[in-house]
């Protein structure tokens, strides 16, 4: 089932264990460019794309880029006001 915002509060609680409870300054990535609606998401909630692994998989008879997103502490703190 999608559109239940399941993936997103996975992610939020995510970054708020890795910068609350472990105490990171950053969290880092990799997803692969056809999973587009993954991208939105962590575009959304702030990621910056910081690069790509051109051609890094082959699948269903394609080959696919793997994507590098980071975000930051002080990056997190802005979007979480």
């Amino acid at each position: 089932r999608w559109d239940q915002g399941y993936g997103r509060e996975a992610v939020e609680l995510t970054l708020r264990y890795a910068f609350d409870e472990l105490n990171l300054h950053r969290v880092g990535l990799t997803v692969f460019s056809y999973n587009q609606r993954a991208i939105a998401l962590y575009e959304k909630l702030g990621f910056t794309y910081e690069g790509a692994q051109r051609e890094f998989l082959h699948r269903g008879g394609q080959r696919h880029d793997m994507y590098y997103y980071g975000l930051l502490r002080r990056e997190w703190e802005t979007s979480a006001d």
